[in-house]
């Protein structure tokens, strides 16, 4: 038989020039250097009043830039809806009215995306959202009074445009306007 191996030892036994197991080695429990203890800061209130969560450095925080790109794209479709304008007022007055109402409300909604993305007042944005869930509760009801039915796609109507107003009035949200003297 050949000898045993020196780095495989049988069971219960250590590689050589080990501990036995169980013993307790040199600097366990104590952390390496740079590890156990919390970085300096962690936790601590940012001078940004992010509470360590936010985004550093001034940086815009990723509720208001969703809520910016969700208002841009809302107002960009919203603008097509100006083609449709002399279809829907042949049809019927008030639901032309309603369709130059909401092309109203996508430019605003527009304006005030871009406005949030170049890190001016959110409050065009806003007010643009609250404007389009009212056309679109208009149109949802004149939809059911003149016996449509119920439009599926009205939804969406409500869920982006709460969506942008959710994103505004976070706590993340207000401090970074807070921060930059934006009061909305």
């Amino acid at each position: 038989m050949s000898s045993p191996d020196p780095n495989h030892p049988p069971y219960g036994g250590a590689p050589q020039g080990q501990p036995p197991y169980g013993a307790p080695q040199q600097g366990y429990g104590a952390p390496a250097p740079g590890y156990g203890a919390a970085p300096q800061g962690y936790g601590s209130p940012s001078p940004q009043g992010y509470g360590g969560y936010g985004a550093p450095g001034g940086q815009r925080p990723g509720q208001v830039t969703a809520a910016a790109v969700i208002g841009i794209v809302i107002g960009a479709l919203g603008l097509l809806a100006v083609f449709s304008s002399g279809v829907l007022f042949a049809f019927d007055a008030f639901l032309g009215l309603l369709n130059l109402l909401a092309v109203a409300s996508a430019v605003v909604l527009l304006v005030g995306g871009i406005q949030a993305i170049q890190g001016k007042s959110p409050r065009l944005l806003l007010l643009g959202s609250y404007a389009s869930i009212g056309v679109q509760l208009l149109t949802l009801v004149w939809a059911l009074v003149s016996g449509w039915g119920f439009l599926f796609f009205g939804l969406i109507g409500f869920v982006l445009p709460g969506l942008i107003a959710f994103f505004l009035l976070q706590p993340q949200s207000r401090q970074y306007y807070a921060a930059r003297g934006i009061r909305y």
